[in-house]
């Protein structure tokens, strides 16, 4: 029988072969998102201990965004300069470590604070405001200042602790980071957007005098 030549302009791979050829690419995007996930610290915590009253300060770091070439500093500006708002979350957790015939029941969560910070731009004024539980806690007219601030968390009050030292409890803190903060109902667009919302992974610090 004859033999029919393949052209080079015709697959003349079997389904198989085609089958996995398509999987290559796909495993190779996972893989490199999971490579890029994992070597991104995008967030600095600091954990204090005064006499018994814990302080948490936590700033926001522009790696996530550095990994994909772009900066989270343009996504902020470029979003308050079409007159939209943005907005940062920072979740800050205390622990106290279980220890004994309780170790197998987990850490002990003993506070929780979410602090949610607006940014916006002031046409008229021409400045960058930062509103913090309902009112305005910085007015900027430098970006680089206004970016300062609005990444960061300066020290807050997590209560005190209970018995023991400083040894036996520590601090969790994540950021939660939308460049455009979209108002209900429309947020439902943020489910098919990635570049819409971003969590950084838990950070932990331990408590330092």
């Amino acid at each position: 029988m004859r033999r029919t030549r393949c052209r080079r302009s015709v697959d003349c791979s079997t389904p198989n072969s085609r089958r996995s050829k398509a999987k290559n690419p796909v495993i190779l995007i996972l893989l490199l998102l999971a490579s890029a996930y994992g070597s991104a610290q995008e967030a600095r915590l600091e954990a204090v201990l005064r006499g018994r009253k814990v302080f948490g300060a936590v700033e926001y770091l522009d790696s996530h965004f550095a990994e994909r070439g772009v900066s989270a500093s343009q996504e902020v500006l470029a979003s308050l300069w079409d007159g939209l708002r943005a907005e940062i979350t920072f979740q800050l957790r205390l622990y106290r470590r279980s220890s004994g015939i309780f170790a197998f029941l987990g850490d002990r969560l003993l506070r929780e604070r979410r602090v949610y910070q607006i940014a916006s731009f002031d046409f008229y004024e021409n400045r960058y405001k930062i509103l913090k539980d309902n009112r305005i806690t910085g007015e900027y007219t430098a970006e680089a200042e206004f970016l300062d601030a609005f990444f960061s968390l300066p020290e807050i009050d997590l209560g005190e602790i209970e018995t023991g030292d400083g040894r036996d409890y520590y601090l969790l803190a994540r950021v939660r980071m939308m460049p455009v903060k979209i108002i209900a109902p429309l947020n439902i667009i943020t489910l098919f957007s990635t570049d819409a919302v971003f969590t950084t992974p838990w950070v932990e610090s331990e408590l330092k005098p």
